[in-house]
């Protein structure tokens, strides 16, 4: 008898206690006052007095209206019994306490709000305190173990308090007595995902039974039919294939290699083998080669549909979205109704901002496999990305309970509390992370970005050297390519955590090795401008490395501060209004919002500065508008400066590949002679200097491949500057007479420049090419004035000029750097560069032309993990620049190669240096 599903929900309550988010095989229910069992369907809603039951080889998960996750083994029976309002008036922090009977079976609990769920059997009654426990009711006992935070567990007879790690037993008429248990999360295995290799029922039947109970969790019954399967077939290509997933998801490696390996062997043709040796390859880290089987796979078996969804998964590790697109395409095409080739083209969408698209295929895959946490761990992604934070973070909940053994979403909660702010929680899914994986250093990193925001810098520092110390390890998910990526971010990190201890060297070092690692990755740039920063004469290095982050990175909620891309800063310090934080270069999630951040100083001598930057983020268009402001009297007669700066700035995606930015600055500037002197009195008292400058900018960013980027930067300068310097009259020439000496100067100044750049990145070698143009048309006006003072106001007695001069600067440069791994530990930076400048007064014969060829030699020897030794000798020609940007590498092997001299100055500069870490603190 068939019965409809409208009967199943025909009896409502006001509130519903818990609603069924995933639900395989058969699950019935029994509502409050009915008599019959039927089928429970996906996103059905339970009141108070409803039984739940889950037959053989089935699971389901429940989800709370108070937050509690309840995930449901095979021959499981519960009663709801309704919520509980706490008696204490923090509504806030004591949600409703949701109530139930375990009357037999099995369940995994969820929770992350404090005295929300209470647990009650037959034998013990467990009152839940914001945890992660395992509970088990059977042979006249009931069996508790707590992964993570507090339960309290009691009944007649005593009670007990459990904290993670520890389990108990209670039988009937005992008090629960702590247990011992070895491995308390295998409990759970019932609850893990085994990812599928049979696309659709084969012609074993064996094989088919095993390959379901693998679906709902059943991997000793799984075993059983595995082996009988093989001892009637030793060389049972789908057996094996079947045996190498278990190997895979209970991380036997070498297990997962010999089961796989025999399977192809079995059957070189079967795409299902070929499929199987991907994961023992890819959990091997060994990516390449699995990458080659998956494209084996689809040749044999084109019509293979999980085939081609393993194999988008591969080309998306690789960075390649377009083939990943592609190849997800192909599975949908091939079975739109299999869940794994819908998750995959959902994460092939989201890659590319696509979250409509994205969202829709998650769903679908939901539909068709509701215990696959994937497509719930993209959903709540997409649902981020589009400015929901609380709903994403709900699905990437629910993606824990269903794979609650899974590193990788547990880091991904992690992230999503600390969007929200919820710092008690995103450090225990850290550590959670962390115990499932010791060897994820995706959990140390965003742990250390946690500390950091607490003001723990010193442990921060420890998680960030442990994340990169583990970065390799990442091959199991990551290419070559994009782990590079990987390191340079842990490294930008970490030597912004460096810089905030206060060991600017050891930042410098960290932020030139990130740039040298990966010269495409934008936070690397960001952090070594910010590095720069705290050095003399280094101007142009800081900038320039700014600009270069600014091309690559892609649309983000990390404004530029509108100083910091302005050269010769008058700032008092470094604090206040210059500041960076560390937030800036770690935004765990883009999502849909605006943000607004300000800050200020105030001091002695009138002085007062601040800053104000309002930015957002919607959908594939970023933007921000900033204004700085510096005043202060200083410290003697003229010092006083005032400089404001604003600016406006703005990217789009136009596609993954493909971005454009624009961005228009202002800034004015009006001081007196505020330069620092050996003696007090020695300074111009009617210096004066008011300059102006609207700076216009656009950019451009294309990757061909995930190998091959370019980056294009053009940009015009409208300039004027109005400097007055007056002295009196030094030497006693004119006594008796008082008079003071005048020459002013006026320039009116446009200026264009346009650079092009392609980086390329190989395993052994990168390099980085480029071409750039920079043109200024200069009016120059001078004059010599002498002042009577005595007079009020003083009076000009004697003029010469104004003397005119025009000038025409033209200048081209090409370059070509290359860095290459000779061996694992050394790196050499070999390249040239070429300057032809020109300057043409056309109203004079002051007139220059240089050709220069500039060679460029570097090299960089890890001795060992904690000494490097570097050397280098280059040529450099001080260039013509645009706001003082250039997109050129600003350094060789850490040595700087772009100083504030005067334009067309040469010179060679030759280095060595010694980088040695004493400690993991020193």
């Amino acid at each position: 008898m068939i019965i409809a599903p409208l009967s199943v929900s025909a009896k409502t309550c006001e509130q519903w206690v818990a609603k069924a988010v995933s639900v395989e095989g058969k699950v019935e229910a029994k509502r409050d006052g009915e008599t019959q069992w039927q089928q429970v369907q996906p996103d059905e809603t339970f009141c108070a007095g409803d039984q739940i039951r889950v037959l053989d080889e089935s699971r389901a998960d429940l989800s709370f209206a108070n937050q509690p996750l309840l995930r449901l083994d095979q021959n499981s029976t519960i009663t709801l019994a309704g919520m509980e309002e706490e008696s204490s008036g923090l509504a806030d922090l004591f949600k409703s306490a949701a109530k139930l009977d375990l009357i037999e079976g099995a369940a995994h609990f969820f929770s992350r709000l404090p005295r929300n769920l209470e647990v009650r059997t037959g034998f013990v009654n467990a009152g839940v305190e914001g945890t992660e426990f395992f509970i088990k009711v059977a042979d006249n006992k009931t069996f508790i173990s707590v992964f993570e935070g507090k339960v309290l567990a009691a009944n007649e007879s005593g009670n007990l308090s459990l904290t993670s790690g520890q389990s108990a037993v209670a039988e009937a008429g005992k008090a629960p007595v702590l247990q011992v248990v070895a491995q308390p999360r295998d409990a759970v295995r019932w609850a893990l995902h085994y990812p599928p290799v049979l696309d659709g029922p084969g012609p074993d039947s064996l094989v088919n039974e095993a390959a379901q109970l693998l679906s709902v969790g059943r991997v000793d019954e799984a075993g059983s039919k595995i082996k009988q399967a093989l001892s009637a077939d030793p060389a049972n290509s789908g057996a094996l294939s079947l045996q190498t997933i278990i190997a895979v998801v209970q991380n036997d490696k070498e297990g997962a290699m010999n089961a796989a390996n025999k399977a192809v062997a079995a059957d070189p043709s079967s795409a299902t083998a070929q499929i199987a040796l991907s994961y023992a390859q890819q959990a091997g880290f060994d990516l390449e080669s699995a990458r080659v089987t998956l494209e084996k796979a689809v040749e044999l078996e084109p019509d293979n549909a999980l085939a081609w969804a393993r194999l988008a998964e591969l080309h998306s590790s690789f960075g390649d979205l377009d083939k990943a697109l592609e190849a997800a395409q192909k599975a949908v095409e091939l079975n739109p109704n299999l869940s794994r080739t819908q998750t995959v083209l959902g994460f092939a969408y989201l890659t590319q901002i696509n979250t409509i698209d994205a969202r829709t295929a998650f769903n679908k895959a939901i539909e068709l496999d509701q215990a696959d946490s994937l497509p719930r761990l993209g959903l709540g992604l997409a649902k981020i990305r589009d400015g929901k934070l609380e709903e994403g973070r709900r699905e990437i909940e629910i993606a824990a309970s269903l794979d609650s053994n899974s590193s990788l979403i547990r880091s991904y909660l992690g992230k999503a509390y600390y969007e929200e702010k919820r710092t008690d929680l995103d450090g225990r899914e850290y550590a959670i992370a962390k115990e499932l994986d010791p060897n994820d250093p995706t959990p140390w990193f965003y742990d250390a970005i946690r500390k950091q925001t607490i003001n723990q810098p010193v442990e921060a520092l420890h998680d960030l050297q442990t994340a990169i110390e583990l970065n390799d390890n990442r091959a199991v998910y990551r290419s070559k390519l994009m782990l590079d990526s990987d390191l340079a971010a842990r490294s930008a990190s970490l030597a912004r955590i460096y810089s905030d201890l206060g060991f600017q060297q050891r930042a410098l070092v960290e932020g030139y090795n990130s740039v040298n690692t990966a010269p495409t990755n934008y936070s690397a740039h960001r952090f070594l401008a910010d590095s720069y920063a705290a050095l003399p004469r280094h101007e142009i290095a800081r900038v320039s490395e700014l600009l270069q982050s600014q091309l690559l990175q892609p649309a983000n909620m990390t404004p530029i501060q509108p100083q910091l891309a302005e050269s010769s800063l008058g700032l008092v310090s470094s604090g206040g209004a210059a500041g960076a934080s560390f937030s800036e270069f770690n935004p765990l999630f883009n999502r849909n919002q605006i943000a607004f951040q300000a800050s200020g100083l105030i001091g002695e001598n009138s002085t007062k500065g601040g800053e104000a930057v309002i930015s957002g983020i919607y959908k594939k268009l970023s933007f921000s508008g900033g204004y700085s402001s510096f005043d202060t009297d200083g410290w003697g007669t003229n010092h006083d400066q005032d400089d404001v700066i604003a600016n406006i700035f703005g990217q789009l995606e136009l596609t993954h590949k493909t971005s454009i930015q624009a961005e228009y600055r202002n800034r004015e500037i009006d001081n007196g002679d505020w330069a620092q002197y050996f003696f007090e009195d020695n300074f111009f008292p009617t210096y004066r200097q008011k300059d102006e400058m609207d700076t216009y900018r656009i950019g451009i960013r294309h990757q061909f491949t995930p190998r091959s980027i370019v980056i294009g930067n053009f940009s015009y300068q409208d300039m004027t500057d109005n400097l007055t310097i007056g002295f009196y009259d030094p030497v006693g020439f004119f006594e008796p007479y008082d008079l003071e000496l005048i020459f002013p100067y006026n320039t009116d100044q446009e200026a264009h420049s346009g650079e092009l750049q392609h980086l390329f990145s190989a395993e052994k070698i990168k390099t980085v090419a480029g071409v750039g143009y920079f043109s200024i048309e200069q009016d120059l006006s001078s004059a010599f004035e002498v002042y009577y003072i005595p007079d009020e106001p003083p009076s000009l007695i004697f003029a010469d000029g104004p003397y005119l001069q025009k000038f025409d600067i033209d200048h081209v440069n090409f370059y070509l750097y290359s860095y290459i791994q000779m061996l694992k530990d050394i790196t050499v930076t070999l390249g040239a560069s070429y300057d032809s400048f020109e300057l043409d007064e056309t109203t004079g014969d002051q007139n220059l032309d240089n050709d220069q060829f500039n060679p460029k030699l570097g090299i960089s020897w890890d001795l060992t993990p904690d000494t490097t030794l570097r050397g280098a000798a280059f040529k450099t020609f001080k260039r013509t620049l645009i706001t003082d940007q250039t997109l050129e590498p600003t350094q060789v092997a850490g040595f700087n190669q772009f100083y504030d001299d005067v334009n067309a100055t040469d010179s060679w500069r030759y280095g060595g240096a010694v980088d040695q870490k004493f400690t993991k603190d020193f």
